[in-house]
């Protein structure tokens, strides 16, 4: 937690070699570059820049012993890093990251990349290949990294619609095939009720309650399949999806295409999405 951790303490660190988390699939270690009122930025050992939100830290430790870093370059980075300006907060980080290509956690099997749509007050909204549409209760995220895509889309800019908290959006997607959490918490089924305290999922014979304080992702996987098969079909035929996001502009990410497939999956993704916000309008 920020408070076990030590605000004043990891300010302290700041241009040192320091790994976060000891151990597992969010641990990564590399240059502690900034240090901001409720996240800390990490520059790793690969060049990629990491944000790890403080209320999700469990330790950081100073490997500055083992570095071979002099103190000059260490004054020279440290110089050429006043010159960098980080939003204050996590939230007003993620805002700024809208429309482009994130990780959402390191590794293990909460990782998502996907293209960051929106960012409300308690949760972000990314698209991605594999899993679909997806969500994260913001405060439960315990990293984020900017990420190289293999996608070369032209992406509408989406506003989910809303007051920004996580229950509102559960209960948009009443009704809805949905994947909550991941690994061994991970249940899926068709979600029928949201209430203040739990919300309720259906699969075949089984009645799920899962505590709203529990759920930190959510998934709507997009049926690609059937859209590939039927790229010439009406729009009748698409599955509506309860959420209705509203696009406001159009933004163009230049990223180098690598695959076919992963290409036309991401049309597919985001047209989808369009369709169905039509749809409900």
């Amino acid at each position: 937690m920020a408070d076990k951790v030590g605000l004043s303490y990891l300010e302290k660190l700041v241009g040192k070699t320091v790994t976060v988390f000891k151990g597992g699939p969010h641990s990564r270690t590399g240059e502690l570059l900034a240090v901001q009122s409720d996240y800390l930025v990490l520059k790793t050992e690969d060049q990629q820049v990491v944000y790890y939100p403080l209320t999700q830290l469990k330790s950081v430790i100073d490997n500055t012993k083992n570095s071979t870093v002099s103190i000059e370059n260490l004054y020279t980075r440290l110089a050429a890093q006043e010159a960098i300006m980080y939003p204050d907060t996590f939230q007003e980080l993620v805002q700024s990251l809208q429309m482009g290509y994130v990780q959402v956690n390191g590794g293990g099997p909460s990782s998502s990349k996907g293209y960051l749509l929106d960012a409300k007050s308690e949760y972000i909204a990314l698209t991605t290949e594999e899993k679909g549409l997806v969500f994260y209760r913001l405060d439960q995220i315990k990293s984020l990294s900017t990420a190289e895509s293999e996608f070369s889309e032209v992406l509408p800019t989406i506003a989910f619609g809303g007051s920004g908290l996580f229950t509102d959006l559960l209960r948009s997607l009443l009704l809805q095939w949905t994947t909550v959490n991941h690994g061994p918490d991970k249940v899926e089924g068709i979600l029928i009720e949201v209430n203040d305290e739990y919300s309720v999922l259906v699969k075949h014979k089984e009645v799920i309650y899962v505590p709203n304080d529990s759920i930190n992702f959510v998934a709507q996987k997009v049926a690609v399949e059937e859209e590939e098969n039927n790229q010439d079909g009406n729009m009748d035929s698409t599955p509506q999806n309860i959420i209705q996001p509203t696009i406001t502009q159009s933004n163009t990410q230049p990223v180098n295409t690598t695959s076919a497939r992963n290409s036309t999956i991401r049309r597919m993704l985001i047209e989808n999405i369009m369709r169905n916000s039509s749809v409900g309008q």
